[in-house]
């Protein structure tokens, strides 16, 4: 292989926090190149007809908002809430096509894993022999073509929203969950677009108890005023959903609560509201297009049949991606270690966020996770707490790279 500089950097994800990670090292003189899945701005495009609890001046990041600005880029006003889609256009596609991303930033081009060079994730176990050699990434592109890349540091912020987690009991995946996952919904629908049919006048098994069932079934809610027949079977683990947050600061999301709360005590005829249930299983009957859902409650058990199910239990991380590396995760959130620890206790994502580098270090050096990943299936992240850490992380990494330069 070539003698490579030292100064190669990978990021893993092309969403906010990583577009940000990417302009922030160009700016500090590293050789950077993003790798993203599918397009820069895919997940907020689905889930773009919501819009968010936080305001445009949360969600730019300062790396990126100064490179758009100088483009000519105007600010949106800071106290509006963007939607997904309007986050995604007028601020993620704008940013990935600043010219100083032109030829670094790779849509359609999947980071399968990370490795060291010549070296298995068990040796040279706390020594600096790991840093002496190049990461190693195995990337695949949309023809499924598969090359291996190198760089000598890699910021990973892929984020969670590709890997929902599962419907059944204790966070298993509930019988032929698996088998019918891709007839199923995980993410948040436009039920009032061109899936409309699919929804309206059916009815439709909602599954979860967090801020986005609480979306779901309040735009099914909404679907029913409209159209008739259409019903909402909303199954959650505990009795109580959306809890009241005293003083929340966040309008949008003290409506939205505060509408769960009235929906779930039966405000509205269209939507029953089943507590304390279990996922047991699912059935399909290709005869007549419905699903049989299989619930339990202690002893009872009970059978209920819809025709769609909205599944919406909450995403966790892709560990797959580093697993032969030396990552120090935390056994609860699936995070890194420090920064589960330093988020224990919060309730709120208004809470200071984890974002200080000894957080964020990891027993592999040059080796940074941030982003919502960093927290695992922690719900409490927030764009800014993930710009928060890309400053942390590009200043250690431009200390380091100034050390190696003079060693």
């Amino acid at each position: 292989m070539p003698l490579l500089a030292r100064n190669t950097l990978a990021i893993i994800g092309a969403g906010p926090v990583g577009i940000e990670a990417a302009l922030a090292t160009i700016d500090a003189g590293f050789d950077v190149h993003a790798f993203e899945q599918g397009e820069p701005g895919a997940h907020p495009i689905a889930w773009g007809h919501v819009r968010m609890f936080t305001p445009w001046r949360m969600n730019v990041g300062p790396a990126t908002g100064r490179h758009l600005r100088a483009a000519g880029w105007k600010t949106p006003d800071p106290e509006s809430c963007p939607t997904g889609i309007e986050l995604a256009e007028s601020y993620l596609q704008p940013a990935a096509a600043l010219p100083e991303l032109n030829e670094r930033l790779h849509g359609s081009s999947q980071v399968v894993q990370v490795g060291r060079r010549a070296m298995l994730k068990g040796e040279q176990i706390g020594t600096g022999e790991r840093r002496r050699q190049p990461f190693r990434l195995l990337v695949r592109d949309q023809g499924g073509r598969e090359n291996f890349l190198h760089a000598f540091a890699v910021i990973d912020a892929s984020g969670v929203y590709g890997q929902p987690m599962r419907a059944g009991e204790g966070g298993l995946p509930a019988r032929q969950e698996l088998y019918l996952a891709p007839q199923m919904d995980y993410h948040l629908v436009d039920v009032f677009g061109a899936r409309r049919p699919q929804f309206a006048g059916k009815r439709t098994a909602m599954i979860g108890a967090g801020a986005s069932a609480a979306t779901a079934v309040a735009d099914l809610a909404r679907l029913a005023d409209e159209s008739a027949d259409t019903k909402v079977l909303w199954v959650t683990r505990g009795q109580d959903v959306c809890a009241e947050i005293p003083g929340d600061p966040l309008a949008g999301r003290r409506a939205l609560f505060a509408r769960a709360r009235e929906l779930a005590a039966g405000a509205h005829p269209a939507v029953q509201h089943i507590a304390g249930f279990e996922v047991e299983g699912f059935e399909y009957n290709s005869a007549t297009h419905r699903y049989r859902v299989t619930l339990t409650r202690g002893e009872e058990r009970r059978l209920e049949e819809v025709d769609r199910v909205l599944i919406h239990t909450g995403y966790g991380p892709d560990r797959s991606i580093h697993r032969e590396l030396q990552i120090h995760e935390c056994w609860a959130t699936e995070g890194l270690m420090n920064v589960s620890a330093a988020l224990l206790g919060q309730t709120d994502c208004l809470d200071a966020g984890a974002s200080g580098i000894d957080v964020l270090k990891s027993p592999e050096p040059d080796y940074y996770v941030v982003g919502h990943k960093s927290y695992g299936r922690s719900p409490h992240f927030l764009l800014e707490h993930g710009y928060a850490q890309v400053e942390a992380v590009v200043a250690q990494l431009a200390k380091d790279l100034r050390q190696d330069a003079t060693a």
